[in-house]
């Protein structure tokens, strides 16, 4: 019997307009009313996942958790304090930060606290953040402001740009890329986690925390980020626009897409 289903936020939870389908929230009641916690999983802070939330009503999420930073941090939803917490080490970030500058890409930051800083972010990356996710732009590059600043993650931006940022990645520096969990996400983003760190870890510590064996787990993506998350479930479903690769790895391949809402998919594939 499956007792928790993990979701990743865009393009799988959310939809194109970066809103809930109806149907997932309908699916959340169905997992509730069977003992099924439904468990956000992001990229994104702690408190951007709860905005994006906000249409859930509250008794569904009662109890429940939130895995953000690709599994950097774990909190039970309504606590500010997380469980679980990782940095990425400050001259970490400014070695890969100024490693990247050659190249044309944005930036992401991110705090601890949540707090997101942007940089040389294109037009695009502006337009997709706006109303979805804030950030505070910055435009000096020493870094200086950041270096007594916890730090989560860090991540570098090309819009529709995958292929540019794999390949950014096959050139990087081999000192820089074993410090670090690298992935990508959202056709967008090339993202840097602590060493070890991802969305299957922070799954497989929840998991150990809450006493559920990994096989009464699902989990849901659609980009190479989630991939360790769908690995470490008992299934692994991906949206139907998902990546390629995501779907290749899958242990199901939903009709669903991120409009449709999978999760309802998944309650009657595999709850009901």
């Amino acid at each position: 019997m499956y007792r928790l289903v993990a979701s990743d936020m865009d393009e799988t939870f959310l939809n194109q307009e970066h809103k809930i389908p109806q149907a997932n929230i309908d699916a959340i009641a169905e997992m509730r009313s069977k003992g099924v916690l439904f468990v956000p999983a992001s990229g994104r802070a702690y408190h951007s996942v709860l905005q994006s939330c906000a249409a859930i009503p509250k008794e569904l999420l009662e109890g429940s958790y939130v895995i953000s930073y690709n599994g950097g941090c774990i909190n039970k939803i309504s606590d500010d304090t997380p469980i679980t917490s990782h940095q990425l080490p400050f001259d970490l970030v400014k070695a890969i930060y100024d490693w990247a500058m050659q190249f044309d890409v944005g930036f992401h930051i991110y705090e601890t606290t949540g707090k997101v800083w942007g940089s040389h972010l294109q037009q695009s990356e502006i337009d997709y953040l706006r109303g979805h996710m804030p950030y505070t732009d910055f435009t000096d590059d020493s870094l200086s402001f950041l270096k007594d600043v916890p730090l989560a993650k860090m991540l570098v931006v090309k819009p529709d740009g995958m292929p540019y940022l794999r390949h950014m990645c096959d050139i990087m520096p081999k000192d820089l890329k074993d410090q670090v969990t690298y992935t990508f996400s959202s056709n967008r983003y090339f993202e840097f986690n602590p060493l070890g760190v991802d969305k299957g870890t922070g799954l497989k510590q929840l998991l150990e925390l809450l006493h559920i064996d990994p096989q009464d787990s699902i989990a849901c993506g659609d980009a190479q980020n989630d991939m360790p998350m769908m690995e470490v479930a008992g299934v692994g479903v991906c949206v139907s626009n998902a990546d390629d690769d995501v779907k290749a790895d899958a242990d199901y391949v939903a009709k669903a897409s991120c409009d449709d809402g999978v999760l309802k998919e998944v309650v009657e594939q595999f709850i009901n």
